[in-house]
Protein backbone atom coordinates (compact mmCIF):
# COMPACT_ATOMS: atom_id res chain seq x y z
CA UNK A 1 0.00 0.00 0.00
CA UNK A 2 1.31 3.45 -0.87
CA UNK A 3 -0.11 6.81 0.17
CA UNK A 4 0.43 9.48 -2.49
CA UNK A 5 1.60 12.69 -0.80
CA UNK A 6 0.39 14.59 -3.86
CA UNK A 7 -3.19 14.17 -2.61
CA UNK A 8 -2.21 15.72 0.71
CA UNK A 9 -0.67 18.68 -1.08
CA UNK A 10 -3.82 19.19 -3.15
CA UNK A 11 -6.15 18.96 -0.15
CA UNK A 12 -5.71 22.57 0.98
CA UNK A 13 -3.53 25.62 1.15
CA UNK A 14 0.13 24.77 1.57
CA UNK A 15 1.45 25.00 5.13
CA UNK A 16 5.16 25.43 5.65
CA UNK A 17 6.90 23.78 8.56
CA UNK A 18 7.78 27.14 10.06
CA UNK A 19 4.09 27.95 10.62
CA UNK A 20 3.19 24.55 12.06
CA UNK A 21 4.36 24.22 15.64
CA UNK A 22 2.27 26.86 17.37
CA UNK A 23 -0.15 24.35 18.96
CA UNK A 24 -0.75 23.64 22.64
CA UNK A 25 -0.30 20.24 24.28
CA UNK A 26 -2.99 17.93 25.64
CA UNK A 27 -2.69 14.59 27.37
CA UNK A 28 -3.63 11.72 25.08
CA UNK A 29 -6.86 9.81 25.69
CA UNK A 30 -6.12 6.17 26.36
CA UNK A 31 -7.34 3.02 28.04
CA UNK A 32 -6.96 3.33 31.83
CA UNK A 33 -4.06 1.25 33.10
CA UNK A 34 -3.06 0.01 29.67
CA UNK A 35 -1.30 2.81 27.84
CA UNK A 36 1.58 5.24 27.99
CA UNK A 37 1.35 9.00 28.35
CA UNK A 38 2.16 10.97 25.18
CA UNK A 39 1.49 14.67 25.72
CA UNK A 40 0.00 16.35 22.64
CA UNK A 41 -0.90 13.08 20.92
CA UNK A 42 -4.42 14.32 20.05
CA UNK A 43 -2.89 16.97 17.81
CA UNK A 44 -1.11 14.42 15.63
CA UNK A 45 -3.56 14.30 12.71
CA UNK A 46 -3.04 14.92 8.98
CA UNK A 47 -4.77 18.30 9.15
CA UNK A 48 -2.01 19.54 11.49
CA UNK A 49 0.88 18.20 9.42
CA UNK A 50 2.95 20.44 7.12
CA UNK A 51 2.09 20.29 3.44
CA UNK A 52 5.50 21.17 2.03
CA UNK A 53 8.95 22.55 2.72
CA UNK A 54 9.31 26.25 2.02
CA UNK A 55 11.27 27.91 -0.79
CA UNK A 56 13.75 29.17 1.83
CA UNK A 57 14.42 25.58 2.88
CA UNK A 58 14.94 24.43 -0.71
CA UNK A 59 17.25 27.37 -1.37
CA UNK A 60 19.23 26.44 1.76
CA UNK A 61 19.71 22.88 0.47
CA UNK A 62 20.79 23.98 -3.01
CA UNK A 63 23.26 26.54 -1.67
CA UNK A 64 24.75 24.04 0.76
CA UNK A 65 25.03 21.31 -1.87
CA UNK A 66 26.76 23.69 -4.27
CA UNK A 67 29.26 24.74 -1.60
CA UNK A 68 30.08 21.08 -1.01
CA UNK A 69 30.34 20.38 -4.74
CA UNK A 70 32.82 23.20 -5.21
CA UNK A 71 34.83 22.02 -2.24
CA UNK A 72 34.95 18.50 -3.74
CA UNK A 73 35.59 19.94 -7.23
CA UNK A 74 32.46 18.47 -8.82
CA UNK A 75 31.17 20.49 -11.78
CA UNK A 76 27.88 18.58 -11.84
CA UNK A 77 26.02 15.76 -10.11
CA UNK A 78 23.80 13.17 -11.76
CA UNK A 79 21.55 11.56 -9.19
CA UNK A 80 19.49 8.40 -9.84
CA UNK A 81 16.49 7.13 -7.94
CA UNK A 82 17.35 4.21 -5.66
CA UNK A 83 15.10 1.15 -5.29
CA UNK A 84 15.74 1.05 -1.53
CA UNK A 85 14.97 4.75 -1.04
CA UNK A 86 14.94 8.02 -2.93
CA UNK A 87 16.55 10.21 -0.25
CA UNK A 88 19.06 11.95 -2.55
CA UNK A 89 16.58 13.07 -5.22
CA UNK A 90 13.99 13.91 -2.58
CA UNK A 91 16.45 16.16 -0.75
CA UNK A 92 17.41 18.16 -3.84
CA UNK A 93 13.93 18.34 -5.36
CA UNK A 94 11.13 17.06 -3.08
CA UNK A 95 10.01 15.00 -6.07
CA UNK A 96 9.88 11.40 -7.25
CA UNK A 97 12.01 11.99 -10.34
CA UNK A 98 13.96 9.07 -11.81
CA UNK A 99 17.10 11.17 -12.37
CA UNK A 100 18.32 14.62 -11.42
CA UNK A 101 21.10 16.55 -13.17
CA UNK A 102 22.38 19.13 -10.70
CA UNK A 103 25.09 21.53 -11.95
CA UNK A 104 27.30 23.60 -9.68
CA UNK A 105 25.90 26.59 -11.59
CA UNK A 106 22.70 26.68 -13.60
CA UNK A 107 19.21 25.25 -13.46
CA UNK A 108 18.83 21.65 -12.22
CA UNK A 109 17.04 19.13 -14.42
CA UNK A 110 14.58 16.48 -13.32
CA UNK A 111 13.82 13.50 -15.56
CA UNK A 112 10.54 11.67 -15.02
CA UNK A 113 9.09 8.46 -16.32
CA UNK A 114 5.71 10.08 -17.04
CA UNK A 115 4.25 13.47 -17.83
CA UNK A 116 1.82 13.66 -14.90
CA UNK A 117 4.64 13.72 -12.35
CA UNK A 118 6.50 16.33 -14.37
CA UNK A 119 3.44 18.59 -14.59
CA UNK A 120 2.78 18.23 -10.87
CA UNK A 121 6.28 19.49 -10.06
CA UNK A 122 5.90 22.32 -12.59
CA UNK A 123 2.65 23.45 -10.96
CA UNK A 124 3.53 22.93 -7.28
CA UNK A 125 7.26 23.18 -6.66
CA UNK A 126 8.53 26.24 -4.80
CA UNK A 127 11.73 26.15 -6.89
CA UNK A 128 12.08 25.93 -10.65
CA UNK A 129 13.56 23.03 -12.60
CA UNK A 130 14.25 22.12 -16.17
CA UNK A 131 11.73 19.27 -16.54
CA UNK A 132 12.01 16.38 -18.99
CA UNK A 133 10.14 13.14 -19.56
CA UNK A 134 11.62 9.91 -20.85
CA UNK A 135 10.15 6.49 -20.39
CA UNK A 136 12.98 4.83 -22.31
CA UNK A 137 16.55 5.68 -23.36
CA UNK A 138 17.00 7.89 -20.33
CA UNK A 139 20.77 8.03 -20.70
CA UNK A 140 20.37 10.06 -23.91
CA UNK A 141 18.33 12.67 -22.03
CA UNK A 142 21.11 12.91 -19.43
CA UNK A 143 23.74 13.18 -22.17
CA UNK A 144 21.78 15.93 -23.93
CA UNK A 145 21.48 17.94 -20.71
CA UNK A 146 25.16 17.51 -19.79
CA UNK A 147 26.11 18.66 -23.28
CA UNK A 148 23.85 21.72 -23.01
CA UNK A 149 25.54 22.57 -19.70
CA UNK A 150 29.00 22.34 -21.29
CA UNK A 151 30.09 19.31 -19.26
CA UNK A 152 32.08 17.58 -22.02
CA UNK A 153 35.30 17.80 -19.96
CA UNK A 154 33.76 18.12 -16.50
CA UNK A 155 34.25 16.19 -13.28
CA UNK A 156 30.82 14.66 -12.72
CA UNK A 157 29.68 13.05 -9.48
CA UNK A 158 27.29 10.10 -9.71
CA UNK A 159 24.89 9.10 -6.95
CA UNK A 160 24.47 5.41 -6.05
CA UNK A 161 27.60 4.56 -8.04
CA UNK A 162 29.67 2.89 -5.30
CA UNK A 163 29.96 2.89 -1.53
CA UNK A 164 26.20 3.09 -0.97
CA UNK A 165 24.93 1.99 2.43
CA UNK A 166 23.81 -1.68 2.22
CA UNK A 167 25.09 -1.80 -1.38
CA UNK A 168 28.79 -0.99 -1.59
CA UNK A 169 28.99 -1.75 -5.33
CA UNK A 170 26.15 0.64 -6.14
CA UNK A 171 23.14 0.30 -8.38
CA UNK A 172 23.66 2.44 -11.50
CA UNK A 173 22.98 0.61 -14.76
CA UNK A 174 26.04 -0.61 -16.66
CA UNK A 175 24.32 0.44 -19.90
CA UNK A 176 23.70 3.96 -18.59
CA UNK A 177 27.30 4.46 -17.48
CA UNK A 178 28.66 2.99 -20.71
CA UNK A 179 26.50 5.35 -22.78
CA UNK A 180 27.57 8.35 -20.69
CA UNK A 181 31.28 7.54 -20.96
CA UNK A 182 31.08 6.87 -24.69
CA UNK A 183 29.23 10.12 -25.34
CA UNK A 184 31.47 12.23 -23.07
CA UNK A 185 34.90 10.53 -23.29
CA UNK A 186 36.79 13.54 -21.87
CA UNK A 187 34.56 13.89 -18.81
CA UNK A 188 35.33 11.98 -15.63
CA UNK A 189 32.61 10.19 -13.66
CA UNK A 190 33.20 9.51 -9.96
CA UNK A 191 31.09 8.38 -7.03
CA UNK A 192 29.26 11.15 -5.15
CA UNK A 193 27.64 8.75 -2.67
CA UNK A 194 29.49 10.05 0.39
CA UNK A 195 28.85 13.68 -0.52
CA UNK A 196 25.13 13.11 -1.02
CA UNK A 197 24.80 11.23 2.26
CA UNK A 198 26.87 13.56 4.40
CA UNK A 199 25.54 16.85 3.06
CA UNK A 200 22.13 15.94 4.53
CA UNK A 201 23.27 15.11 8.06
CA UNK A 202 23.33 18.61 9.55
CA UNK A 203 19.66 19.46 9.27
CA UNK A 204 18.03 22.81 8.66
CA UNK A 205 15.38 24.23 11.03
CA UNK A 206 12.43 23.00 8.94
CA UNK A 207 13.87 19.51 8.62
CA UNK A 208 14.41 19.38 12.38
CA UNK A 209 10.80 20.29 13.10
CA UNK A 210 9.56 17.68 10.60
CA UNK A 211 11.76 15.06 12.30
CA UNK A 212 10.41 16.20 15.67
CA UNK A 213 6.89 15.56 14.39
CA UNK A 214 7.89 12.22 12.87
CA UNK A 215 9.39 11.21 16.23
CA UNK A 216 6.15 12.00 18.04
CA UNK A 217 4.14 10.13 15.40
CA UNK A 218 6.43 7.11 15.75
CA UNK A 219 5.88 7.02 19.52
CA UNK A 220 2.18 6.42 18.87
CA UNK A 221 3.26 2.98 17.64
CA UNK A 222 4.67 2.12 21.09
CA UNK A 223 1.41 3.17 22.67
CA UNK A 224 -0.58 1.08 20.18
CA UNK A 225 1.50 -2.00 21.03
CA UNK A 226 1.02 -1.45 24.76
CA UNK A 227 -2.75 -1.11 24.26
CA UNK A 228 -3.20 -4.15 21.99
CA UNK A 229 -0.51 -6.78 22.65
CA UNK A 230 -1.28 -9.58 25.12
CA UNK A 231 -0.71 -13.33 25.47
CA UNK A 232 -2.63 -15.12 22.71
CA UNK A 233 -3.00 -12.02 20.50
CA UNK A 234 -1.67 -12.68 16.99
CA UNK A 235 1.21 -10.39 16.12
CA UNK A 236 -0.26 -9.43 12.73
CA UNK A 237 -3.28 -7.90 14.48
CA UNK A 238 -0.96 -5.64 16.47
CA UNK A 239 0.98 -4.84 13.28
CA UNK A 240 -2.16 -3.68 11.47
CA UNK A 241 -3.25 -1.63 14.48
CA UNK A 242 0.14 0.11 14.51
CA UNK A 243 -0.04 0.73 10.74
CA UNK A 244 -3.47 2.35 11.08
CA UNK A 245 -2.41 4.50 14.04
CA UNK A 246 0.63 5.87 12.19
CA UNK A 247 -1.31 6.40 8.97
CA UNK A 248 -4.13 8.18 10.80
CA UNK A 249 -1.63 10.46 12.56
CA UNK A 250 0.36 11.80 9.61
CA UNK A 251 -1.59 10.71 6.53
CA UNK A 252 1.55 8.97 5.23
CA UNK A 253 2.45 5.31 4.97
CA UNK A 254 4.84 4.31 7.80
CA UNK A 255 8.44 3.83 6.75
CA UNK A 256 9.08 0.85 9.05
CA UNK A 257 6.92 -1.47 11.16
CA UNK A 258 8.77 -4.59 12.24
CA UNK A 259 7.40 -6.29 15.38
CA UNK A 260 8.27 -9.66 16.89
CA UNK A 261 7.71 -11.50 20.13
CA UNK A 262 10.59 -13.68 21.29
CA UNK A 263 13.16 -12.38 18.80
CA UNK A 264 14.76 -9.15 17.62
CA UNK A 265 12.29 -6.84 15.93
CA UNK A 266 14.19 -6.65 12.65
CA UNK A 267 13.83 -10.42 12.15
CA UNK A 268 10.18 -9.82 11.23
CA UNK A 269 11.41 -8.09 8.07
CA UNK A 270 8.69 -5.45 8.29
CA UNK A 271 5.94 -8.06 7.75
CA UNK A 272 2.80 -8.80 9.80
CA UNK A 273 3.47 -12.24 11.30
CA UNK A 274 0.98 -15.03 11.96
CA UNK A 275 2.47 -15.79 15.39
CA UNK A 276 0.72 -15.38 18.76
CA UNK A 277 2.35 -13.49 21.61
CA UNK A 278 3.19 -15.72 24.59
CA UNK A 279 3.01 -14.88 28.27
CA UNK A 280 6.35 -13.60 29.54
CA UNK A 281 7.68 -13.09 26.01
CA UNK A 282 9.76 -10.00 25.18
CA UNK A 283 8.40 -8.00 22.23
CA UNK A 284 11.00 -6.08 20.19
CA UNK A 285 10.35 -3.65 17.33
CA UNK A 286 11.64 -1.14 14.80
CA UNK A 287 8.99 1.56 14.30
CA UNK A 288 9.10 4.65 12.11
CA UNK A 289 6.26 6.90 11.06
CA UNK A 290 6.71 9.53 8.35
CA UNK A 291 6.03 13.24 7.94
CA UNK A 292 6.74 14.78 4.52
CA UNK A 293 8.57 11.56 3.70
CA UNK A 294 10.94 11.92 6.67
CA UNK A 295 11.07 8.98 9.07
CA UNK A 296 12.27 8.84 12.66
CA UNK A 297 12.72 5.45 14.31
CA UNK A 298 11.76 4.49 17.89
CA UNK A 299 12.33 1.23 19.75
CA UNK A 300 11.16 -0.13 23.10
CA UNK A 301 11.12 -3.73 24.21
CA UNK A 302 8.00 -4.68 26.15
CA UNK A 303 7.32 -7.76 28.28
CA UNK A 304 4.02 -9.34 27.20
CA UNK A 305 2.57 -10.05 30.62
CA UNK A 306 3.72 -12.22 33.52
CA UNK A 307 5.66 -14.27 34.25
CA UNK A 308 8.43 -11.87 33.22
CA UNK A 309 12.00 -13.24 32.93
CA UNK A 310 13.82 -12.95 36.25
CA UNK A 311 16.33 -10.36 34.99
CA UNK A 312 13.93 -8.45 32.76
CA UNK A 313 13.40 -5.49 35.07
CA UNK A 314 17.13 -5.12 35.77
CA UNK A 315 18.08 -5.38 32.09
CA UNK A 316 15.55 -2.83 30.88
CA UNK A 317 16.36 -0.35 33.65
CA UNK A 318 20.04 -0.55 32.84
CA UNK A 319 19.33 -0.20 29.11
CA UNK A 320 17.49 3.04 29.88
CA UNK A 321 20.41 4.14 32.02
CA UNK A 322 22.74 3.49 29.09
CA UNK A 323 20.44 5.46 26.79
CA UNK A 324 20.42 8.44 29.18
CA UNK A 325 24.21 8.23 29.47
CA UNK A 326 24.58 8.32 25.68
CA UNK A 327 22.35 11.39 25.52
CA UNK A 328 24.45 13.06 28.21
CA UNK A 329 27.79 12.43 26.47
CA UNK A 330 26.62 13.28 22.93
CA UNK A 331 28.63 16.42 22.30
CA UNK A 332 29.79 18.10 19.08
CA UNK A 333 33.34 17.09 18.17
CA UNK A 334 33.05 13.45 19.28
CA UNK A 335 33.53 10.94 16.46
CA UNK A 336 30.91 8.26 15.97
CA UNK A 337 33.55 5.61 16.59
CA UNK A 338 34.57 7.22 19.89
CA UNK A 339 30.88 7.46 20.77
CA UNK A 340 30.46 3.75 20.01
CA UNK A 341 33.35 2.86 22.28
CA UNK A 342 31.83 4.86 25.15
CA UNK A 343 28.63 2.84 24.67
CA UNK A 344 30.50 -0.46 24.66
CA UNK A 345 32.41 0.42 27.83
CA UNK A 346 29.24 1.50 29.65
CA UNK A 347 27.41 -1.72 28.76
CA UNK A 348 30.31 -3.89 29.84
CA UNK A 349 30.21 -2.35 33.31
CA UNK A 350 27.16 -4.54 33.98
CA UNK A 351 26.89 -7.17 31.26
CA UNK A 352 26.94 -7.55 27.50
CA UNK A 353 24.98 -6.53 24.42
CA UNK A 354 24.43 -7.19 20.76
CA UNK A 355 26.92 -4.82 19.09
CA UNK A 356 24.88 -3.99 16.03
CA UNK A 357 23.47 -0.63 14.96
CA UNK A 358 23.27 1.80 17.87
CA UNK A 359 23.07 5.17 16.10
CA UNK A 360 20.45 5.20 13.34
CA UNK A 361 20.09 8.40 11.32
CA UNK A 362 16.59 9.65 10.62
CA UNK A 363 15.36 11.29 7.44
CA UNK A 364 14.16 10.21 4.03
CA UNK A 365 14.35 6.52 3.17
CA UNK A 366 17.87 5.37 2.43
CA UNK A 367 19.68 7.96 4.52
CA UNK A 368 22.76 6.98 6.52
CA UNK A 369 24.88 6.45 8.41
CA UNK A 370 24.19 3.56 10.75
CA UNK A 371 26.86 2.99 13.35
CA UNK A 372 27.81 0.67 16.18
CA UNK A 373 30.91 -0.52 18.08
CA UNK A 374 31.75 -3.23 15.55
CA UNK A 375 30.92 -1.27 12.41
CA UNK A 376 33.83 1.18 12.02
CA UNK A 377 33.68 0.71 8.26
CA UNK A 378 30.27 2.44 8.19
CA UNK A 379 31.37 6.06 8.54
CA UNK A 380 33.20 5.65 11.84
CA UNK A 381 35.19 8.77 10.99
CA UNK A 382 32.10 10.98 11.08
CA UNK A 383 32.07 13.59 13.84
CA UNK A 384 28.98 14.58 15.81
CA UNK A 385 27.87 18.09 14.81
CA UNK A 386 25.03 20.45 15.75
CA UNK A 387 21.95 19.87 13.61
CA UNK A 388 22.41 16.10 13.32
CA UNK A 389 19.33 14.02 14.19
CA UNK A 390 19.64 10.32 14.90
CA UNK A 391 18.05 7.60 16.99
CA UNK A 392 20.13 6.28 19.87
CA UNK A 393 19.01 2.68 20.42
CA UNK A 394 21.25 0.75 22.83
CA UNK A 395 20.67 -2.91 23.67
CA UNK A 396 21.47 -4.82 26.83
CA UNK A 397 21.31 -8.60 27.15
CA UNK A 398 18.63 -10.08 29.39
CA UNK A 399 20.24 -12.82 31.46
CA UNK A 400 18.46 -16.12 30.80
CA UNK A 401 16.84 -14.87 27.56
CA UNK A 402 18.57 -15.85 24.33
CA UNK A 403 16.82 -13.14 22.29
CA UNK A 404 15.76 -10.37 22.09
CA UNK A 405 17.84 -7.92 24.07
CA UNK A 406 16.35 -5.16 26.18
CA UNK A 407 16.30 -2.05 24.00
CA UNK A 408 15.23 1.57 24.29
CA UNK A 409 15.57 3.79 21.24
CA UNK A 410 14.56 7.41 20.78
CA UNK A 411 15.56 10.21 18.37
CA UNK A 412 17.74 13.09 19.54
CA UNK A 413 18.85 16.39 18.06
CA UNK A 414 22.47 17.43 18.52
CA UNK A 415 22.69 21.04 19.71
CA UNK A 416 25.68 23.32 20.21
CA UNK A 417 26.15 21.96 23.74
CA UNK A 418 24.68 18.46 23.80
CA UNK A 419 21.59 16.51 22.78
CA UNK A 420 17.85 17.13 22.99
CA UNK A 421 15.07 14.52 22.93
CA UNK A 422 12.68 14.86 19.98
CA UNK A 423 10.07 12.53 21.43
CA UNK A 424 7.87 13.04 24.47
CA UNK A 425 7.47 9.58 26.02
CA UNK A 426 8.94 8.70 29.38
CA UNK A 427 11.71 6.07 29.39
CA UNK A 428 10.26 3.29 31.56
CA UNK A 429 10.03 -0.46 32.00
CA UNK A 430 6.77 -1.77 30.51
CA UNK A 431 5.37 -5.14 31.54
CA UNK A 432 1.83 -5.67 30.26
CA UNK A 433 -1.07 -6.86 32.44
CA UNK A 434 0.60 -5.83 35.70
Amino acid sequence: MSIDRRNLLKSGAALTVASLLASTSHTARSEPGRSIDLPGADELVPENMPRAFSKNEMDRRWNKLRRWMKREKFDCLIIPARPAGNADIKWVSESNANWAVFPADGQPTLIFRGGDDSRFVRDNSSVKFDLRVSRFNRSQVIIDRLTELGMQQARIGVGNLSGQMRNDEGGVSYITMTNLKNALPKASFESAVQLLMRVKLERGPEEIEVLRLASRVSELAIRAIVETAAPGIVQRDVWFKVFKVLLDASGEEPQRISIRGGDEGNTAGGRPLDEPFLAGQICSQELAGQVLGYASQVNQTVCVGPPAPAKWDFAMKYCIEVFNYLVDVAKPGLSFQEYSELYKKKVENRGTAYWGVVFHTGGASGDGPRMGPKRPDENGDLVIKPGMVFTIKPRFAIEGVATPSAQFGSPVLITATGAEHLGVRKPEVITLAT
